[in-house]
């Protein structure tokens, strides 16, 4: 299962993930930047962050093992397998 997520302005540094449950993954992450404009009469400093938390909600089940992720310029890929567990299709009642 592969989950693609487009992080402008985010450095992978700054960035975390997790498997919240079986189906769902969290990506987290801060942004910050930096602006400084100097010119005649005035002097300007900017400094801007934030964070972000989502949880994207996935079709199956899926594990952390073998789990692969990338990111550059600015797009995550994350790659996930399935989980190989297969639920029982009847409990028996004693």
């Amino acid at each position: 299962m592969i989950v693609v997520a487009d992080l402008p302005g985010v450095d992978k540094e700054d960035m975390s993930l997790r498997l919240a449950n079986p189906r769902a993954l969290e990506i987290s992450c801060e942004r910050k930047s930096k602006r400084e404009e100097k010119d005649k009469g005035y002097y300007v400093r900017e400094l801007v962050a934030g964070s972000m938390q989502r949880v994207v909600v996935l079709p199956a089940e899926v594990t952390e093992d073998d789990a692969k992720a990338s990111f550059k310029n600015g797009v995550l890929e994350v790659q996930l397998k399935k989980s190989t567990i297969i639920p029982k299709s009847r409990i028996e009642i004693e």
